[in-house]
């Protein structure tokens, strides 16, 4: 058995990877890194060593945001590690993206292209308001986490 990917504050993007042996690129810092596992099963596998189900983060998502759909996951939220699918986790071009790593983003053509915090980007396949509203709902996520923390 191949040792599963730890996601870290480094972490900043997981995509799927159409390959025979690779089911995921990682990028991490100034590091792409080929994987083994889907990146479901990288966030199952952390969520878990976290201390929760990923079915359970999920859960909670689902409840807070009042929708079922396109959840973004609290991976580690005490060190701020929140992922954001940018389209259905069930779609090869979904990218799970770290949302403390997202500095801007703007559309380019039909992509929308992100600039992280490091200087460096990516394109991913949907547009800015779709990627837009994956950023409000995991702000929103990210408030309620926090609320009791704060009040």
């Amino acid at each position: 058995m191949v040792a599963n990917y730890i996601i870290s504050i480094n972490t900043k993007a997981i995509l799927n990877k159409d390959n025979a042996y690779y089911k995921s690129r990682v990028y991490e810092g100034n590091q792409i890194r080929n994987h083994v596992h889907k990146p479901e099963h990288i966030l199952k596998h952390n969520c878990m060593l976290n201390g929760a189900s990923l079915d359970g983060r999920k859960d909670y998502s689902k409840e807070t945001l009042k929708s079922p759909v396109k959840l973004p996951i609290p991976v580690i939220p005490k060190m701020g590690i929140y992922m954001v699918p940018t389209s259905s986790p069930k779609s090869l071009d979904c990218i799970w993206i770290s949302y403390y790593h997202v500095e801007k983003y703007e559309e380019r053509d039909d992509k929308t292209y992100i600039y992280f915090r490091d200087g460096t980007g990516m394109y991913v396949n949907v547009s800015e308001s779709t990627l837009h509203n994956q950023m409000i709902r995991t702000a929103q996520l990210i408030a309620q986490i926090n609320r009791p923390i704060h009040f």
